[in-house]
């Protein structure tokens, strides 16, 4: 996408942003370990300028571990970010790549909607208890998800909300993996679930989540906070994650845009390199874009789509890759339907034009709202679309059995149809067909088809929860999970 002139100049402007302008940490603890590295502090702002020889020390640890962190991301397009990692710290890479030659497995609703889109009402919600249970009891009963993330209920105090969210989703699916502390001290009791849930000490995974660099170029008190936590608690992954709007907190041109945000992210690697040298350190680029004619901050457009590709090149040509970019973030739309499906393919051929690459799946999981709204109707829609994709193979099998020569010689003889042989009974079901996109097209597929689809859609959703059956939680499990919430309301709630 970029020539090697345009890299080397975006890489000039980055570094100089860092050295000359300099990121600021809202931390004395932190900016203290910055400037014990080789950092110094701005005379006038008092932001922490970062030297390009910290960058190179950086650079020399990430560069060479680039071919694995590229084969870390190449499980992205098909499972999203969020299981990709999960399947990184569990050791399942190797296994689910081989589930995945066979059988249809996707991500569902990415990392957790705030609100829930309810079809029936038309309306939209606050994620409360019954709602949550509903969700993960779609997930554990629907074959097609290998991972749902743990949605934010609304209806439980916020300092212990993620501690029992992800408690209560253990009881209802086997399927949830990392998730967000939100608040510093809810490090530990997560580390405490995986240890409980593995049996091994230190168990982080079930703490994901990014550190998010705020517009323009602040390292903000909580997301500082949060590092020192994962430093303490011997969780040494972090996540740094730049997510401007280009427009409003960033500059409203591509090239300016990527500078700043390939700054950010580069600016909270090196401070979590100061902070645990021999950490896992990856980035992540997240960008939406102003609207002025509706007052809206959207992630579709080719703007956000080279701007996010445009920093994860620079990392990849300059300083040892590990920057992460989804193929497409979320629609922006509130409602299910064709909306949300034009934005989500949009997204994806775009990213797949870019990059070249002509595999990249249909992104679709179900969120809405830029990821904050969770509909179960949208995520059956992009779940059909996206096993209809994965019906076709790249390869053709050519057998005796496939050939079928000698049928084929007998009807062209006889000059017969196939419709009646063996041959076409034994194979037929071995076609893809969809019955939310049908081919009577005079009948279904016709008038009113967008209603009747998302009526499907939340037909079957609702079957699938009828038919929950819950997973496999030993006793003693779940007493020690018991008493860790219990103990996490004493202690976080006094």
């Amino acid at each position: 996408m970029l020539t090697p002139d345009q890299v080397t100049t975006l890489r000039d402007r980055t570094l100089a942003l860092l050295a000359q302008i300099g990121l600021r940490v809202e931390s004395d603890e932190l900016v203290e370990i910055m400037l014990g590295q080789g950092c110094t502090s701005h005379p006038q702002t008092g932001r922490v300028l970062i030297p390009g020889g910290l960058v190179d020390e950086l650079v020399a640890k990430l560069a060479p571990h680039q071919w694995l962190d590229d084969d870390d991301q190449a499980l992205h397009p098909v499972c999203g970010i969020d299981w990709a990692h999960w399947l990184m710290w569990t050791g399942q890479k190797a296994s689910l790549r081989e589930r995945m030659k066979t059988e249809f497995l996707m991500s569902a609703f990415d990392c957790g909607p705030t609100r829930y889109y309810d079809y029936a009402s038309g309306q939209d919600f606050p994620v409360d208890t019954d709602i949550f249970i509903a969700m993960k009891k779609l997930a554990q009963a629907t074959p097609e998800i290998g991972y749902i993330s743990t949605w934010y209920r609304q209806d439980v105090p916020k300092q212990t909300e993620r501690i029992e969210s992800l408690v209560l989703a253990l009881e209802y699916t086997d399927k949830v993996d990392g998730i967000e502390a939100i608040d510093p001290p809810v490090i530990e009791y997560l580390v405490r679930i995986g240890e409980i849930m593995s049996g091994v000490e230190r168990d982080a995974r079930y703490l994901a989540g990014s550190e998010c660099i705020t517009s323009p170029l602040i390292l903000d008190h909580r997301s500082a906070e949060d590092m020192l936590a994962r430093k303490a608690a011997g969780v040494r992954k972090y996540h740094m994650c730049s997510m401007p709007t280009i427009g409003v907190s960033s500059p409203v041109t591509v090239a300016a845009s990527i500078v700043l945000g390939a700054a950010e992210i580069l600016g909270g690697l090196v401070a979590a390199f100061c902070l645990d040298p021999e950490g896992d350190l990856t980035g992540r680029m997240i960008s939406t874009v102003l609207d002025m004619k509706y007052a809206t901050a959207a992630s579709i457009g080719p703007a956000t789509v080279l701007t996010n590709l445009g920093v994860k090149e620079v990392f990849d040509q300059c300083w040892g890759g590990h920057c992460w970019v989804e193929v497409f973030f979320s629609p922006t739309v509130k409602q299910p339907g064709l909306q949300a499906v034009y934005e989500n393919f949009y997204g994806g051929t775009a990213a797949a034009r870019v990059l070249g690459k002509a595999n990249i799946p249909y992104p679709g999981m179900g969120t809405l709202d830029n990821g904050g709204l969770g509909s179960p109707a949208q995520f059956i829609l992009d779940m059909e679309i996206r096993k209809a994709q994965f019906a076709l193979k790249d390869e053709i099998e050519v057998s005796d059995e496939t050939l079928a020569f000698d049928l084929l010689c007998e009807h062209v003889t006889d000059e017969k149809e196939f419709l009646t042989s063996d041959h076409t009974l034994a194979h037929y079901r071995e076609l893809w067909r969809s019955d939310l996109f049908p081919s009577d097209t005079a009948g279904a597929a016709g008038v009113l088809s967008e209603k009747r689809i998302l009526d499907l859609c939340e037909e079957r959703w609702r079957a699938n929860v009828a038919a929950w059956e819950a997973p496999d939680l030993p006793d003693d499990k779940r007493r020690e999970l018991e008493k860790l919430v219990a103990r996490a309301r004493k202690e976080l709630l006094a």
